[in-house]
């Protein structure tokens, strides 16, 4: 992931957050992508550029940005501390 980050250890961290709650998802596309991604199988680079997840991952991202649009700045402070 160090592609995508830059080498930046927070980013790094953060992102292998977000792959690790894609692994638990309710969607089960997203979970065999994050799982390829955890094993090294597929580089998230990869998956993002795919056909196959790259639609789910856009959308999944779609359905964040508008709801964190609607947020408050207090509650985009909120969810930046619980990342």
């Amino acid at each position: 992931m160090d592609d995508i980050t830059g080498a930046d250890e927070q980013r790094g961290q953060a992102l292998r957050q977000l792959v690790e709650q894609l692994a638990r998802s309710n969607n089960p596309l997203l979970r065999e992508m994050a799982t390829a991604v955890q094993d090294g199988q597929l580089t998230l680079r990869q998956a993002a550029t795919s056909n196959t997840y790259g639609t789910e991952l856009t959308a999944s991202f779609q359905t964040f940005w508008t709801a964190y649009q609607e947020m408050t700045p207090e509650e985009r402070d909120d969810l930046a501390a619980r990342s």
